[in-house]
């Protein structure tokens, strides 16, 4: 299995991804794109050794690398950008579980680099190790004040804020700013697990799955709070939770995307094959361009870009926002639904009421396991199937094929050996149809 992935590198430390293997990246990608590059990393155990590595491989070939420490995947998008930096790394694996880890790479403007756009350069030149040479510097810097001022500085509530929140940052480094910023906009805030620990001791730092969320369901209820915010492992990614339950993200999304056409009518918005079709409703009903894009922070930021769009999101919890730069902040996005929620004076059971009733499986948790070397054979073999039975399909990511009264998505994971699957059905009868057609399809998945 290749480490080199489609919008990052992941591997299980340290037998794909360790020391050795990072100084030759740190190389790889200072030859490809030279010049002051920042890093920051996670709180796995093997991060600050795989930082360190990969610094000294950068250093080696001239590059002028900036140290930012322990910090979430948006704050080092941010930096990127504050700094005028001609690009940057964050060392981390995400929400996979504590024995991975991995590096996202980013270009000068904090824009993503996939593999199309960079990684397959990087991974050719790491495999035939022509590297630039040079000497190199190292500087120490700490951005939380600048980060969290530019934060705050884009939030506006026209009244008193009044309520109570439990932050879940699954050990990661969320627990390190996140909890401070909300305060500053009068929350109440109750920490969960914030103290950054690569162990992992309470759950895993993936807050799609819902065992994830127990904890935290159990300290809302002690603490009587209103609600409840879960962060992954490196900060961007966001699930509510409210009443005892996880709020679907396509509330969360519908919500942003509301306030969003109120102030901004016309505004583009950008969705993924596996949202609800509510979603395209609810942006041309409210005056805004819908605008598909396939699954993946790389593609997402870099289709908002090129669009102009405003709004962007993921039924995973990623949330991207034009007005910090097209970047995926799960800080930024609790921000943001309280400013809607005390600005509208709405309840989240308000807006949950107005979201259009289809009969719907969209979830991050519809998730299947796949040997790694089978998951795009199964799909490209998907495609060929339904082709020939006739279907009308959608290849934008994955494969989407519609039926008169609804349709069903299978797609590869670029990260995990997992088929992900979405479906919906304007009726009952059509859901339960779309339901066996899907089953059977899982059921042929090669475990």
């Amino acid at each position: 299995m290749s480490i080199f992935r489609a919008y990052d590198i992941r591997g299980i430390y340290p037998k794909e991804l360790n020391e050795k293997i990072v100084e030759k990246l740190g190389k790889a990608f200072g030859t490809f794109n030279p010049g002051k590059i920042v890093i920051g990393m996670d709180a796995r155990l093997s991060s600050p050794a795989l930082k360190k590595n990969f610094m000294k491989g950068l250093i080696s070939t001239g590059c002028e690398a900036i140290d930012i420490g322990m910090v979430t995947t948006p704050i080092s998008m941010f930096a990127i950008k504050h700094l005028k930096a001609d690009g940057g790394v964050m060392i981390t694996a995400s929400h996979n579980p504590k024995e991975y880890n991995g590096l996202k790479f980013y270009f000068k403007d904090a824009i993503p680099i996939s593999y199309e756009a960079g990684i397959n350069k990087i991974q050719k030149i790491f495999e035939t190790e022509n590297y630039s040479r040079g000497e190199g510097s190292l500087t120490e810097i700490d951005i939380s004040e600048d980060y969290s001022k530019f934060l705050l500085e884009r939030i506006k509530l026209n009244r008193e804020v009044r309520l109570s929140v439990v932050v879940d940052a699954g050990n990661g480094p969320a627990g390190l700013m996140t909890p401070k910023v909300l305060r500053k906009i009068g929350l109440e805030v109750h920490e969960l697990f914030c103290k950054p620990d690569g162990n992992f001791p309470n759950h895993e730092p993936n807050p799609s799955k819902e065992e994830n969320l127990k904890s935290l369901k159990e300290k809302m209820r002690e603490v009587n709070a209103n609600l409840g915010f879960a962060y992954d492992g490196d900060g961007d990614r966001m699930v509510v939770v409210r009443n005892g339950k996880s709020v679907r993200t396509s509330v969360v999304f519908s919500i942003f995307i509301k306030n969003l056409l109120k102030e901004n009518p016309g505004a583009k918005v950008i969705y993924t094959p596996l949202d609800s079709k509510a979603i395209e409703e609810i942006i041309r009903e409210k005056g805004g361009i819908p605008i598909v894009c396939r699954v993946g922070h790389t593609y997402i930021t870099r289709k908002m870009i090129e669009k102009d769009a405003a709004l962007a999101g993921e039924i995973s919890g990623h949330y991207f926002f034009k007005e910090i730069g097209a970047i995926d902040d799960a800080l930024f996005a609790s921000l943001k639904l309280v400013e809607a929620l005390v600005n509208s004076g709405k309840s989240i059971e308000d807006y949950e009421n107005e979201f259009p009733k289809y009969y719907s499986a969209v979830s991050e948790a519809l998730r299947f396991p796949i040997k790694e070397s089978e998951k795009f054979k199964f799909i490209e073999r998907l495609k060929e199937e339904f082709k020939r039975k006739g279907y009308k399909i959608d290849t934008t990511d994955g494969v989407k094929v519609f039926f008169e009264d609804g349709w069903a998505l299978f797609r590869p994971s670029n990260t995990e050996a997992v088929i992900s699957s979405s479906y919906e059905a304007y009726s009952k009868e059509g859901f339960e149809r779309i339901k066996k057609f899907v089953d059977g399809i899982i059921a042929r998945i090669p475990k």
